[in-house]
C-alpha cells in the first residue's frame, strides 16, 4: 500500500527555471519527509500499475512516460506546458523509458551538462542536503550577478569567485551576446572549444596567459595548479575568442576569397594570425604552423580547426549545420581524468581526487545545441 502522502502543498515549492527533473523530486522529496522512491510511488498512484528503474544515487535525471507525466500534473495541479517550461529533462523522452499505459519512471544520467544554481539567485530554493541542480544552457555557467562560476557538485552549493579572473566575466558577456545572436551559438562554441582544446594538449611550456590564469584560479580555490589546470574555465576566454572569429560572416568571406585567390594554405595563415591577435598570442600563428609541418597525415585529418576551413572554403560549399561539425576525437573531454595526463606532471589519480574534493570535475562543457542531433527513436 502507498504511503500516504501529509498535507503538504506541492506548490510550496515549485521548480526552479531549467531545473532538473530528479533536483525537483529530490528537493519536494525533502519537504514530505519520504524517500524519494517513495513520493514517486504516491505520486504515481501507489505500487499498482507502477515501475521506477534506478535510484536518485544511479542518476541525477528522473524521466517518465507519458503516463506518469499525467499523474504528476494531476499531483502539483500545474500544466504539463508550465512543468517543461521550467524542467527541461521533462520534455525528454528516454530511448530505455517504455512509453505506454504503465506508469514508468527512470532514474538516468542526465543528457546535458549541469550546475549548481547560484544560490544568492535561488535561496529560497536551498535545502539542507539538497542542491538545486539546473542545465546551464548556452552561457549561463556563469552569474553575472554575482559574479561566481557554477560548479557541479550534488550535494551542496559550488561556485567560483571570478573577482580576480575579469576576463572570464568579459567573456561571458560576449558568450551571452553571441548566443542572443546565433541560433547556433552552442555549436560554434564547441566547435571553438575543440580547436583550443587541441592546443591545450600540445603542452607549451613558454605559455604564459594560461599559467597566469591557473595561479589565479588556484589562489581562490585553494588548489594546485596541477588541479585546476585542465578546468574549462582555463581556456574559457580564449574559446569565446575563436567562436566569436570563425562565427562572422565578414571573416568567413575573407577566407574563402584568399583560399581562391592564393591557396588554403595562405587562409590558413591568414586565420592563425589573426587568432593570435584576438587572443594576445603573437607567437601562436608560427607556432601552430611549425606543428602543421611535422604532423601525421592522420593528424591533420582529425585536427578540428583544418577540418572547419576546409569545409569552409570547399569548392562545393557546405551546409551551415556541416560546417560546426566535431568528430569525436577532437572533441573536448567532459571527464576531468580523460584529459589530466595531458596536462600535469603529476599522477593523474592525485589530481583528479584533488579536483574532485574541490569540486573541479564535470560542470559545464560546451556542447552541441540539441537542433543538430538526431531526434530519438522510439
Amino acid at each position: 500500500m502507498a504511503s500516504p502522502l501529509p498535507a503538504y502543498t506541492p506548490a510550496q515549492l515549485p521548480p526552479v527555471a531549467q531545473e532538473l527533473t530528479g533536483s525537483w523530486i529530490r528537493r519536494m522529496t525533502a519537504g514530505y519527509g519520504l524517500p524519494a522512491q517513495d513520493l514517486l510511488r504516491g505520486v504515481l498512484g501507489g505500487s499498482h500499475d507502477v515501475e521506477v528503474t534506478g535510484t536518485p544515487g544511479s542518476g541525477r535525471e528522473l524521466f517518465l512516460n507519458a503516463a506518469a507525466k499525467t499523474l504528476l500534473v494531476r499531483f502539483t495541479g500545474t500544466p504539463l506546458s508550465r512543468l517543461t517550461a521550467l524542467l527541461p529533462g521533462l520534455s525528454a523522452t528516454h530511448d530505455r523509458l517504455v512509453d505506454d499505459a504503465t506508469r514508468r519512471a527512470a532514474w538516468y544520467r542526465p543528457r546535458e551538462a549541469w550546475v549548481g544554481a547560484c544560490p544568492p539567485c535561488t535561496k529560497r530554493a536551498w535545502l539542507p542536503g539538497q542542491s538545486v541542480l539546473v542545465y546551464p544552457q548556452a552561457a549561463a555557467h556563469v552569474c553575472q550577478r554575482h559574479r561566481r562560476w557554477l560548479l557541479a557538485h550534488p550535494m551542496k552549493p559550488a561556485s567560483i569567485p571570478l573577482g580576480n579572473l575579469p576576463e572570464v566575466l568579459t567573456a561571458h558577456r560576449r558568450h551571452a551576446a553571441l548566443v542572443r545572436a546565433r541560433p547556433d551559438a552552442a555549436d560554434v562554441v564547441a566547435l571553438a572549444a575543440a580547436v583550443v582544446w587541441s592546443w591545450q594538449v600540445q603542452g607549451w611550456r613558454a605559455e604564459t596567459v594560461w599559467q597566469d590564469r591557473v595561479r589565479r584560479l588556484a589562489a581562490v580555490t585553494k588548489c594546485r595548479p596541477t588541479a585546476v589546470v585542465a578546468h574549462s574555465l582555463v581556456s574559457y576566454p580564449e574559446t569565446i575568442t575563436v567562436a566569436r572569429l570563425l562565427g562572422a560572416a565578414c571573416w568567413q568571406q575573407r577566407l574563402r576569397e584568399t583560399a581562391a585567390a592564393e591557396g588554403t594554405g595562405a587562409a590558413t595563415e591568414l586565420l592563425l594570425r589573426e587568432i593570435g591577435r584576438q587572443t594576445a598570442r603573437p607567437w601562436l600563428a608560427d607556432w601552430l604552423m611549425a606543428c602543421t609541418r611535422t604532423k601525421s597525415r592522420t593528424a591533420l585529418l582529425t585536427d578540428p580547426l583544418d577540418q572547419w576551413l576546409s569545409r569552409l572554403t570547399a569548392s562545393a560549399g557546405t551546409t551551415s549545420d556541416s560546417l560546426w561539425t566535431v568528430s569525436q576525437t577532437a572533441a573536448r573531454p567532459i571527464e576531468y581524468g580523460d584529459r589530466a595526463s595531458f596536462l600535469t606532471d603529476s599522477r593523474p589519480r592525485s589530481v583528479c581526487e584533488e579536483a574532485k574534493t574541490a569540486f573541479l570535475t564535470g560542470g559545464w562543457e560546451p556542447v552541441p545545441s540539441p537542433r543538430t542531433r538526431p531526434a530519438p527513436s522510439h
